[in-house]
């Protein structure tokens, strides 16, 4: 058999709409000849794979209407070719990864996402951390600011005899 002409390789895979689930193959890394890649509308969950960012040819990447969860991979930045990106409606979380082709893209990209934040969209990341910081110190320091209180005027000592013998049933 005499080949004329070789198939070149798949550029281009689409599997959009056609309700796959599970999660993401870290194998998707291997596709390295991979320009666009078009996932959306499935049940995918779990993370994103950090492999996606070795897809060094990739120019547009859709994973959106999915169940995908947790951050978006740093290492995604590293993919200097995307010019289209969408992981809207989906349940990621954590600040939007900044740099290179990340900071051109528009909030429509990142939609749906309750738990994102940072630039491009309007949610600042800056407040999530010191409000949990804050509720732990009350957890933790809360009960001994009070007993410090109430010594400080002069009654801890009345208040602490009256329920040792609860506290220690």
């Amino acid at each position: 058999m005499d080949f004329l002409k070789m198939l070149t390789p798949y550029t281009a895979i689409d599997f959009s709409g056609n309700k796959l689930g599970g999660q993401i193959p870290e194998s998707i890394g291997l596709l390295k000849s991979l320009v666009a890649l078009n996932l959306s509308n499935n049940d995918f969950a779990g993370q994103i794979p950090s492999s996606m960012a070795k897809l060094t040819e990739l120019e547009s990447l859709d994973l959106s209407r999915n169940q995908l969860s947790g951050n978006i991979p740093q290492e995604l930045t590293n993919l200097s070719f995307l010019a289209i990106l969408d992981v809207s409606y989906n349940k990621l979380t954590g600040q939007i990864p900044q740099g290179r082709q990340f900071n051109t893209f528009t909030e429509s990209s990142f939609e749906g996402n309750i738990n994102l934040c940072g630039p491009p969209l309007q949610k600042s990341c800056s407040g999530a951390a010191p409000d949990l910081n804050s509720k732990a110190a009350t957890i933790d320091y809360g009960p001994t600011l009070i007993l410090m209180m109430l010594f400080a005027l002069g009654i801890g000592h009345d208040v602490i005899a009256a329920y040792i013998p609860t506290l220690f049933i």
